[in-house]
């Protein structure tokens, strides 16, 4: 998705505060600053969104020698995450709908973003997750992602955020021995990187990572050796908005899960914010 107008609003906000997490130096901070501007004012304008986050926070990193701006967020929410896994699977196992109770949690985890929300509070995420039980869902939709997980041999379940990607386990874990697990080449915002995974419960799965540092997954960015990889597997799970942003024109079997966090992507979808939002694309009809 090339960036859409309406967002540079969203990236001018959002650049004054990785300013701020960059250093306390007030001429260093004008000095960025002007550097940011002069390069959104020069930017591909075929760039994605996490695209343009991730030459921002490169150079950010740079200059701080911070390799790790939100550790302390991704801890935190990890941590919450590990607390409410067992409840939530309580939950599940005694709904009505055990799949589709699941979908919506992992969704409904999709709310741990300080990308979307710099100013994202962890203490309303177990409320904003719980909330999902009662909110509009493509039932429709659901019904066709468990036929697609079953049918497929192999899953990439790319992953989004810390936190959330804890409790993307009541999702994963009936297909454990099919699923590979995805994640970001390099720490960037509060999104899953190789260095959370066994604190995030995927210490034992095949796991590959982007090797960028793009806030999803970057067609023109990413190392070549994932590039291939994405095309062998039989099925694609997207968690979130930026996975969204960068491969919601992939030519391949893919379903996006996520919850609607701005108005661009609520436009594109037809969605309201922050409402669920589930996509299936390139799917065989035929399947079931």
């Amino acid at each position: 998705m090339a960036i859409p107008f309406e967002c540079y609003d969203c990236i001018l906000g959002s650049l004054s505060g990785l300013v701020r997490r960059a250093t306390d130096d007030i001429a260093l901070q004008h000095k960025l600053m002007k550097e940011f501007l002069r390069a959104v004012a020069d930017a591909d304008e075929e760039a994605t969104p996490p695209e343009f986050a991730a030459f921002f926070h490169r150079r950010v990193k740079e200059l701080s020698g911070v390799e790790d701006f939100y550790r302390e967020e991704k801890e935190r929410s990890t941590e919450l995450g590990l607390k409410l896994l067992p409840e939530l699977q309580k939950i599940v196992q005694n709904s009505a709908d055990p799949f589709e109770t699941a979908v919506r949690f992992v969704m409904g985890g999709n709310i741990i973003d300080y990308g979307a929300n710099p100013d994202f509070d962890l203490d309303t995420a177990e409320k904003a997750i719980c909330e999902v039980s009662d909110m509009p869902l493509d039932k429709t939709a659901v019904v066709r992602l468990k036929n697609a997980m079953d049918d497929a041999e192999n899953i990439l379940y790319m992953l989004d955020n810390c936190g959330e990607a804890v409790i993307d386990h009541l999702l994963i874990g009936n297909y454990k021995e099919k699923i590979t697990i995805g994640v970001r080449g390099e720490a960037i915002l509060n999104d899953m990187t190789p260095q959370e995974a066994e604190a995030s419960g995927y210490g034992g799965f095949p796991l590959i990572h982007t090797g960028d540092m793009a806030p999803g997954v970057s067609l023109r960015n990413s190392s070549p050796k994932f590039l291939q990889a994405l095309r062998k597997f039989d099925l694609i799970i997207a968690k979130g908005q930026g996975n969204y942003e960068t491969l919601c024109e992939l030519d391949r079997p893919i379903f996006h899960l996520l919850r609607i966090k701005c108005p661009v992507i609520a436009e594109r979808t037809g969605g309201t914010l922050g409402s669920l939002y589930i996509e299936g694309r390139n799917i065989n009809a035929a399947s079931r």
